[in-house]
């Protein structure tokens, strides 16, 4: 048996002669291995290298194998490196440790070759599985670029680090002109090439480390850490141009080209608190006026907001001209909803769940059935995990639900399971209760809503 990938394997072990052999043994199946005699040899490994699997001794001395499997599954960037324990014993108490710590797998010495290759290959298939699924979670299907959950979670940490180093972050907001227009012409299959041409370029004109993603339908963001307003607006002009001359073709016999153009809304820090939903609040103001007067342009929210004598980070009261963006973006919602008959459940952004599965409706709500089947028995499952003290119980359904949230829009679900995450992540115990009851809260809401969506549609 020959692995179809050139695997890197750790190979963990303070007996010389076991490192041989594993060595050996690994390289035979077209293994990649680095050999550590202690555990604190394979930590500093790990910090400097990429690892696929760790097969770790657990009787060593010094750092035990217990103790390494500890360190390697509370660091967050070695969670996901599948770990195999390798021992002499196969006493039950040390199994149960190994695994309730996080070890993929346990295998006894003299262990027989094809067995731990197996258990190997298993281990690593479930990494990869879960890589993409994650991956998945964190992009949009269509575009292929990152979603809005992953946008919030990366802008949040950019937020973090600029008000640690007081550096300057700007929001830009993006809206396709008239694109309601390109689908009733055209169709959907065009539309989304359309989408997907433009979330090319956006990706292509903006600097790597920024942050660029479809926030949904026709609407994209991208975030500039550390970029003054002067930089950030000469970036999306430059940008608003290349869209303009693109064409994107229809492929048919009349060799006809779709052309578009894209209003753009412009943010900073300098005029606002470092807060991500006020500077994206600032950002669609400044998208909005952009669509009421003209189009294809971009404005500078930071301007426009200071000439209106508009204070930005208190927004307890609404604007007059946030009343109006706010109205208008809520009346072309519900007339997109109309247009396209799609089926309302309160507590969930349908618009982003189907997005997920390139707008296939029926996959769209067999996905919706398959997480009500799931979940909505883990109000009952977080709460004793969260009440028996069960850390990992309770880190693994939160994270789950979390994921899953997303993958269905239900943003509002996703945002308080986030935090619950974050919390138990830190283990910050003292928070758990009133976060869990905001879990529980809109979970059993989503819940309920989609139970009587089933029920009508069952009925219908």
């Amino acid at each position: 048996m020959i692995f179809d990938k050139n695997y890197k394997i750790l190979a963990v072990d303070d007996a010389k002669d076991s490192q041989m052999l594993l060595a050996f043994d690994l390289q035979s199946v077209g293994c990649e291995v680095i050999s550590a005699g202690s555990g604190k040899i394979a930590l500093s490994i790990l910090a400097t290298t990429d690892i696929d699997l760790i097969i770790l001794d657990l009787h060593m001395p010094g750092l035990s194998g217990l103790a390494t499997l500890e360190i390697i599954k509370d660091k967050g960037d070695w969670q996901m490196v599948p770990v195999i324990m390798l021992s002499s014993s196969d006493g039950e108490n040390e199994i149960v440790s190994a695994l309730e710590l996080g070890a993929s797998d346990y295998v006894v010495k003299p262990y027989i070759s094809k067995v731990l290759f197996a258990r190997m290959r298993t281990a690593l298939r479930l990494r990869e599985k879960t890589k993409a699924l994650e991956d998945l979670a964190k992009t949009d299907f269509l575009t292929g670029i990152k979603n809005r959950a992953c946008f919030d979670e990366l802008c949040s940490n950019a937020i973090s680090q600029a008000q640690r180093n007081k550096f300057p972050i700007v929001f830009a907001m993006f809206d396709i002109d008239f694109f309601k227009q390109v689908n009733d012409d055209y169709g959907h299959e065009i539309g989304d090439k359309v989408l997907i041409a433009f979330a090319s370029c956006l990706a292509e004109c903006f600097r790597d480390y920024d942050i660029v993603a479809r926030i949904g339908g026709e609407e994209f963001a991208v975030c500039l850490p550390n970029t003054l307003m002067d930089e950030a607006l000469i970036a999306c002009e430059r940008f608003r141009v290349t869209i303009a001359k693109m064409r994107v073709s229809l492929n048919n016999d009349t060799n006809k080209e779709v052309d578009i153009t894209v209003s753009i809304g412009v943010a900073s820090s300098t005029s606002a608190t470092l807060d991500m939903t006020n500077l994206l609040r600032q950002a669609d103001i400044g998208l909005y006026h952009a669509k009421s007067n003209g189009r294809n342009q971009v404005v500078d929210a930071d301007q426009l907001l200071d000439n209106a004598i508009v204070t930005i980070g208190d927004f307890s009261e609404y604007t007059e001209e946030e009343k109006h963006f706010i109205k208008a973006r809520e009346s072309e919602s519900e007339h997109a909803n109309e247009a396209q008959g799609a089926f309302v459940i309160e507590g969930l952004e349908i618009e982003i769940g189907m997005a997920n599965v390139l707008g296939d409706e029926q996959l769209y709500k067999d996905i919706l059935l398959m997480f009500y089947q799931d979940h909505a028995g883990d109000v009952i499952k977080l709460s004793n995990a969260i009440e028996n003290n069960d850390y990992e119980s309770s880190k693994h359904l939160v994270h789950t639900l979390k994921g899953v949230s997303c993958s269905v829009g239900a943003m509002q679900l996703f945002e308080v399971t986030k935090l619950l995450d974050i919390a138990i992540n830190e283990k910050n115990e003292a928070s758990y209760a009133p976060l869990l009851k905001d879990v529980v809260t809109e979970l059993n809401l989503v819940m309920q809503n989609i139970d009587t969506y089933l029920a009508s549609a069952t009925d219908s």
